[in-house]
C-alpha cells in the first residue's frame, strides 16, 4: 500500500467517523438552539487533533467532510481571530498558542483539579511514581493532573492527552463504576483497535471484568496501552455517588511486575481515591 492510499484510508475512515458521531448526536439536539456553524468552526479545529504537521485546505476539507469554500471560510475566521496560523510559503494551516488558553481556563477552574492536588502530590511523595488524574470523556479519558516521578518512565503523557476508555486502568475504574446500560454505550461507541499485542478488545470480555474491578476498588492494566507500562487505577465518586474522574500510578515493567502493582501501588490509589472522594463529600 502506498503512503497516498493509506492517507486517504485513514482520512476516509476519520470522515466516516465524525459522520457517525454526528448522526449519534443528532438525536438529542434541539435544533432550535444548536448552532451548526458554531460546530463546523470546531470540527475544523478537531482537524488538527492528530496531525503532527501543518494541514493544507484540502486535507482539512477532507478530514472535516467540508466543501472547499466553507473551509477557507473557517479557516480565515480562526486565523483572522488567532487560533490559527497559516503559512504563505507552504498554504498550510496550523494551530497556534492561542488555543492553549481554553485548556488553562479548565485546568484554573476545575474544582477538582484543586481539590485532589495534596492528595496527588502525597501519594507521589509516597510511591516516588507517576501520579495521574484522569478525568471521562465518553470514550476516551483526559489527563487534567499529573506529577511524574523522578525514576525512569516508560510514557511520558502530557496534560490533556487522551487515551481510549476500554483499554486503561482508569477507563476502566470509571466504567465499572458507572451503570451497566451507561457503561455498554461507552464499550459500543469505542473503537476498541489493539493498541498493544497485549490489548483486549473483546466487549463481552472487557464487561465481565467490571464487577470485580468495582468489588476490589480498582482496576489493573498490563501493558495494553503500552508496551512497557502498568498501572493501577480507583474511581472518584462525588456527594451523589457520581464517578467523576480516576487516579491512577503508572510504571515501567523493568522497574515492576503487575504482582508487584497489585500488592504496593493498588492499596495507595484506592487510598488517594477515596480521601479525593471524601473531599468532595463522599461519605
Amino acid at each position: 500500500m502506498t503512503d497516498a492510499t493509506s492517507r486517504t484510508g485513514e482520512i476516509e475512515n476519520t470522515v466516516d467517523g465524525e459522520k457517525n458521531d454526528r448522526r449519534d448526536r443528532a438525536s438529542a439536539i434541539d435544533p432550535r438552539l444548536f448552532v451548526s456553524g458554531a460546530e463546523k468552526g470546531l470540527r475544523v479545529l478537531r482537524a488538527f487533533y492528530n496531525e503532527p504537521k501543518p494541514l493544507s485546505l484540502t486535507e482539512i476539507a477532507e478530514s472535516t467532510g467540508m466543501g472547499r469554500s466553507a473551509a477557507q471560510r473557517f479557516l480565515y475566521t480562526l486565523k483572522v481571530l488567532g487560533y490559527l496560523r497559516h503559512d504563505p510559503a507552504t498554504r498550510r494551516y496550523s494551530l497556534s498558542p492561542k488555543v492553549l488558553d481554553f485548556g488553562y481556563a479548565y485546568l484554573r477552574n476545575d474544582g477538582l483539579i484543586e481539590q485532589s492536588f495534596p492528595y496527588l502530590l502525597e501519594a507521589s511523595k509516597r510511591t516516588d511514581e507517576t501520579i495521574n488524574l484522569t478525568e471521562l470523556d465518553d470514550t476516551e479519558v483526559i489527563y487534567v493532573s499529573r506529577f511524574p516521578s523522578r525514576q525512569v518512565i516508560s510514557v511520558d503523557i502530557v496534560l490533556g492527552a487522551r487515551l481510549p476508555t476500554f483499554c486503561t486502568a482508569p477507563g476502566r475504574a470509571m466504567l465499572a463504576q458507572l451503570p451497566r446500560e451507561v457503561a455498554e454505550g461507552i464499550l459500543d461507541r469505542s473503537k476498541r483497535e489493539p493498541r498493544t499485542p497485549f490489548t483486549q478488545t473483546n466487549r463481552d470480555t472487557i464487561l465481565a471484568l467490571l464487577p470485580e474491578i468495582q468489588h476490589n476498588g480498582y482496576a489493573l492494566s498490563n501493558q495494553e496501552s503500552y508496551v512497557g507500562d502498568l498501572s493501577a487505577a480507583s474511581p472518584v465518586v462525588n456527594h451523589r455517588g457520581e464517578v467523576v474522574a480516576a487516579v491512577n500510578i503508572a510504571v515501567p515493567t523493568p522497574r515492576w511486575t503487575i504482582e508487584q502493582v497489585e500488592r504496593d501501588l493498588a492499596p495507595v490509589v484506592v487510598e488517594t481515591a477515596r480521601a479525593i472522594s471524601k473531599s468532595l463529600g463522599r461519605a
